[in-house]
C-alpha cells in the first residue's frame, strides 16, 4: 500500500511486563493549592490571622486597636530581621494599619471628650456662681 515495510508486531503475553510510554506524573497538588504552585510556597506568619482580626475587631472595641498596632509592628520588625518573606504579610499590614488609625481615633476622642468636659464644667460653674 505504499507506507514502507514495517516491523513485525510482537504483542506481550498476559503478565509480562510492559514498559509505560509516558512520563511518570508528578504527586497531586495539597489541598487548596494551584496546581502550577510550588512545593516551596511560602508559609504563612503564626500571628498573621490575629493582627488582622484584632485589626478589625478594634474598629468596634477600642482596647483591640493599640494591641492589633503593637502585634503588627513587631511581626513587621520580626519579618525584616529574618528576612523570610510570608504569604500572610498583607494581613499583617492590613491589620497594623487597621490598629494604627483606630487607636489615634479612639485617642482623639477621648482627648475631644475630656476637653467638652472641662468646658461644659466651665460653663456651668461660671452659671451658677453669679
Amino acid at each position: 500500500m505504499g507506507y514502507g515495510p514495517q516491523e513485525p508486531y510482537e504483542p506481550y503475553e498476559y503478565g509480562q511486563y510492559q514498559p509505560n510510554p509516558y512520563p511518570p506524573a508528578g504527586p497531586p497538588a495539597p489541598y487548596g493549592q494551584q496546581y502550577g504552585q510550588p512545593y516551596g510556597a511560602p508559609q504563612e506568619h503564626p500571628q498573621g490571622t490575629v493582627i488582622l482580626v484584632l485589626g478589625i475587631v478594634g474598629i468596634f472595641t477600642a482596647i483591640c486597636a493599640p494591641i492589633a498596632w503593637v502585634l503588627g509592628s513587631k511581626a513587621k520588625k520580626e519579618i525584616a530581621s529574618s528576612g523570610v518573606h510570608y504569604s500572610n504579610e498583607q494581613n499583617i499590614n492590613i491589620g497594623r494599619i487597621l490598629g494604627m488609625v483606630f487607636s489615634i481615633i479612639y485617642a482623639v476622642s477621648i482627648v475631644l471628650t475630656i476637653v467638652a468636659a472641662i468646658v461644659i464644667f466651665g460653663i456651668a460653674a461660671s452659671t451658677s456662681g453669679r
